[in-house]
Formats: structure tokens, sequence, C-alpha cells
């Protein structure tokens, strides 16, 4: 693959949620050992740098991410949990990817969005109100620590509250999965996906934790509703 700007499409041909997070790795991360590490589930803070990608894509759907991706060595990855706890990763869902310089004439820059999310600590703006259509969305990391985003449909009167107390299986649940989202992105990253919303409430949040002990990050106020007209 060439560096520059490149959209990646996520098929789930699968029966669960899947996604595929691009990570470049440092001159000095062996990709063994890379991988070794994302499948210990362990947390890993140095020798690679998370640029974006896919956040979810439903059963049978696709989903889209378009990212600026330089030279170098990559892991794709699905860290998306089973249902025995485990993540995908771990079950084989790795693999390597060399980004080899492009043209000269290779673009940079990003497509131009409807409007941009803005992600930090510990916090979520939105520059423009989201409507009911498809539309353009950037993602961007403004903040000192990694972050990614989750778009849920927030279903009937659910409360931020019953969503934050939620277990993730009881039903009825209070959100709804649209299959939405952008992978994790490093401070200063950005990605832009594409938001095909309806009519609703809306939570966006960030689920990460900064460490294996730490509160995620939806819980120190990673975490928005919106409302789509």
């Amino acid at each position: 693959m060439q560096s520059g700007i490149v959209t990646v499409m996520l098929a789930n041909l699968g029966k669960a949620g899947h996604q595929v997070a691009l990570a470049r790795l440092d001159d000095t991360s062996s990709i063994r050992r890379v991988m070794s590490t994302l499948v210990a589930s362990k947390i890993r803070t140095t020798g690679i740098h998370w640029v974006g990608g896919v956040e979810n894509a439903l059963p049978g759907k696709t989903s889209e991410a378009t990212l600026a991706l330089e030279p170098g060595r990559y892991v794709l990855v699905c860290e998306y949990p089973d249902d025995d706890g485990h993540a995908h990763v771990s079950k084989g869902m790795i693999r390597p990817l060399i980004v080899v310089k492009g043209s000269s004439s290779s673009d940079t820059m990003l497509p131009a969005a409807r409007a941009t999310i803005h992600l930090s600590d510990y916090r979520i703006d939105v520059s423009l109100p989201l409507v009911a259509a498809p539309q353009r969305v950037r993602v961007q990391n403004d903040g000192p620590h990694r972050h990614h985003l989750t778009v849920g449909r927030v279903v009937g009167r659910a409360t931020l509250a019953d969503i934050d107390k939620w277990d993730g299986k009881s039903l009825p649940a209070p959100l709804e999965d649209i299959g939405a989202g952008a992978a994790v992105l490093d401070p200063g990253q950005a990605s832009v996906i594409t938001l095909d919303l309806k009519a609703g409430r809306y939570l966006l949040a960030c689920v990460l934790s900064d460490t294996a002990d730490a509160k995620p990050h939806y819980l120190l106020g990673m975490e928005k509703l919106l409302i789509v007209r």
C-alpha cells in the first residue's frame, strides 16, 4: 500500500461486530513483539502509534474511515471482545501491513468534512450540529492521551445515568449499536468517517482507559448526548 490519504473499508462477513484499527510501529519495534503484546491484551505505551481506522462494522455491513498514512510498518487489529471475554486479536485478528512511500503528488490532506468532533481530556466537543443524513465527520484527538469514538443511538427515554450503569448485556438495552465510530487515535491524529444518522438521540463516548486499573474515559467526562434532527 502507498502512503498518503487512504480509505479503509471493513466488510464484516462474521456473526459479531468487528473493527480494524491501524497502528504504526517504531523502527525499534518488531512486528512479532508488538503482535504478541497486543494478543496478551497488555497496554503498550511505546513503540506503537495508533492512527485510526474503522471502530465498528455490524455483521453483514460495511464501514469505512479515511486516514493519512506515513510510510512504515503497521499492524491491523480487531480488539473487540468475544462472548468469552477474550479480544478478537487473541484469536488471530491481527496482521502486518507495509506502507511504502507514494508519489510526490500523493495527497496528504484529509477530505473536507461537515463537522469536526474534538476529543480531549476528558471531553467531547462537536463543531456543528449533526443532521439526519449521511455526512462526513472529522474525528480529531486534541488531548495528550489516546482516544477513540463510539456512537450509539439512545433507546426510548433512557438517560445518561441508565447508560452508565448498563452492563452491556441486560435487556432492554438503553443503547443501540449502529456500527459507527472512529478507532483509536494517538494525540494529534485525525480521521474522517461517514455517519449515516436518523432523527433521534445519540451518545458519543470514549471507553478507553489510561491504564489497566484506571476509570474509563466516559466516566471522567468523555460522553456526550446529541439530538439529531
